[in-house]
């Protein structure tokens, strides 16, 4: 309790930052006498994984290794920043607002943040051929999932691989594999271009970078801490027991969920998997890189085309006074989000924005999807009364599925995100080119997210969450509910005609069919109706588009600072008895 209301009011001034260091006061001793093993080494894990680099520009400096030996002459000199050195950084950004006079006087903080991972392959490369016990990154590139993932359009060129494998994986093969990541973060986009220059100069001839440096920068005000769609991006981030400060409704999660060696890592926890993690990933977790590319004018388009028939979505069909045209677009783009664009969750403010909801730390994440308000709905199971299944923030952070699924299913797959925009901001000229008919401009997001385990974290977020029809599941019957709208996709139907009459069966009903082809083959298909009659104007919505497009990505491993240390001191290569060069 102690530590809880000090860290509270040393990081007071920072009170949007939904991940926030749990710290003992100076004199205390409760913290110390508290620490175990079963908590990471602040000092030993790099810095972005457990509080999140504080940023206004962010670049992510893709590479190959051409020398092993001057790549880890190069890697002793490279420092990278620790835990310990970004809780220090925001306790200096903490102090430096709180001595402030007002918000127009604060000083800015100058810091340069640093961190580097590596992919399989570029582990291979370095000679690290021991496996972490991760069965799908030890196999996999994210180029062997690209069409697991979704990902149907072409990928920028820095993530594509040549050869990948779908059915094997290809971390062996290094054609047109990256090796690593370097992650620049700083208080400026001078700063962080500056201290990016500086790294690559570091290894010089030992790498070679693969196109450009990726930048990312923070929108401006009064768009700071939104993504380009508009919404407060980051707001519901796990609580990691013993590390951060819990608060209200956030859910809590063992530290090896996300960082490797720890209560939660299901890897150490679980005592029938075969291969072990070797003591080297200790402190480490696995990074995950995705661009979203976000098609802005078009995803406001689609808001301002449905907004207008709100008494169609909005519940209970009504409300007064009526909602004007920006409230009506805006509670539409809620609802397929899951919160508003001030990140006041849509289930606690269901027909219009709540500022107050929003801006307290205590509020914007304590609540479920129970209705509690409406007799004609059971309090005893999660209802889309108030917020849709499908919307965004309820297919990836689901909550109150008991007895369906269970807590610790979902602390299990929680991840860290750290993402940060990319590209310009949206002009009224290029509205107006768009409206043309030229394309937009590319912006988005640089996604990156950190866990212990691929597949229980971004796999099961991506396939097992946002890309499965039946998800989240509130029955002991599958209930189709359908695609996340931002980062699920479109089906892929294959055309089929009924002859004579149409079946008689309405939506949602269960349907088996089974089809004959020309040549004999037979087909069977069981699922569930959707029926639109001819005429009929669908809901709003529908059919549902999709203004996110990957364009690529890939999986790395954030080793340790001691790993790191044991890397740059090695004198193995690799080996290419198992390697494909």
């Amino acid at each position: 309790m102690e530590d809880l209301q000090y860290s509270l009011d040393l990081y007071k001034h920072l009170g949007r930052r939904s991940v926030l260091p749990l710290v003992s006061p100076p004199i205390s001793t409760t913290r110390q006498a508290e620490v175990t093993t079963d908590l990471p080494d602040l000092n030993n894990v790099q810095g972005d994984v457990i509080y999140l680099f504080p940023k206004k520009a962010e670049n992510f400096i893709f590479f190959r290794i051409n020398d092993v030996t001057s790549f880890r002459t190069a890697l002793q000199s490279f420092k990278p920043t620790t835990a310990e050195d970004v809780k220090n950084n925001l306790t200096s950004i903490a102090v430096a607002k709180a001595n402030a006079r007002d918000a127009s006087s604060v000083p800015i903080v100058d810091i340069a943040q640093y961190q580097i991972a590596f992919s399989r392959t570029g582990m291979y490369f370095l000679g690290v051929n021991e496996d972490t016990g991760d069965v799908r990154f030890d196999k996999r590139c994210m180029s062997d999932d690209k069409q697991f993932l979704g990902d149907t359009t072409p990928w920028n060129p820095i993530f594509v691989k040549q050869n990948p494998d779908p059915v094997n994986g290809s971390v062996r093969d290094d054609i047109g594999a990256l090796h690593g990541v370097i992650t620049v973060a700083g208080s400026s986009a001078e700063t962080c271009n500056k201290a990016s220059n500086d790294v690559i100069d570091l290894f010089g001839s030992s790498i070679t970078v693969t196109g450009k440096p990726v930048e990312g920068r923070a929108r401006p005000s009064p768009y700071k801490g939104h993504e380009h769609f508009g919404f407060r991006d980051g707001v519901s981030q796990p609580c990691l027991r013993g590390l951060v400060i819990p608060r209200a409704g956030q859910i809590q999660v063992d530290p090896g969920v996300i960082i490797m060696g720890y209560p939660g890592d299901p890897v150490r926890d679980d005592s029938t998997v075969k291969v072990k993690r070797p003591a080297w990933t200790k402190d480490g977790t696995i990074l995950v890189i995705r661009m979203l590319e976000q098609s802005v004018i078009l995803f406001e388009d689609y808001l301002q085309k449905n907004g207008h028939r709100w008494r169609e979505f909005i519940p209970g069909g009504d409300i007064s006074p009526p909602l004007s045209k920006q409230e009506a677009e805006d509670l539409f783009g809620a609802r397929l989000i899951g919160r508003w664009k001030s990140g006041a969750p849509l289930a606690k403010c269901p027909f219009r924005d709540n500022q107050k909801v929003a801006l307290n730390a205590d509020l914007n994440n304590d609540f479920d999807y129970v209705v509690r308000d409406n007799p004609n709905i059971s309090q005893y199971e999660p209802s889309d009364y108030y917020s849709p299944f499908t919307a965004h923030t309820r297919k990836t952070a689901p909550r109150n599925l008991y007895p369906y699924i269970d807590a610790k299913f979902f602390e299990s797959g929680s991840i860290v995100r750290a993402g940060i925009p990319y590209g310009d901001e949206v002009t009224d000229q290029e509205r107006r080119d768009v409206a043309s008919g030229s394309s937009e401009l590319p912006r988005g997001l640089l996604f990156n997210c950190y866990m212990s385990s691929l597949g229980s974290g971004f796999i099961r977020q991506m396939i097992g969450y946002a890309r499965n029809d039946y998800w989240p599941m509130t029955s002991l019957v599958p209930q189709k509910k359908g695609q996340d709208p931002i980062v699920g996709g479109p089906p892929v139907y294959t055309p089929a005609q009924i002859e004579g009459t149409s079946l008689s069966v309405t939506s949602g009903d269960r349907v088996d069919l089974q089809f004959a082809s020309a040549d004999g083959t037979t087909f069977e298909v069981s699922g569930f109706a959707k029926v639109t009659p001819e005429g009929v104007v669908p809901p709003p919505g529908e059919p549902n588009p999709f203004f996110v497009t990957s364009k690529g990505g890939e999986y790395f491993f954030v080793p340790s600072v001691s790993t790191l240390k044991s890397w740059a001191s090695a004198t193995t290569t690799s080996s290419t008895t198992t390697y494909k060069l």
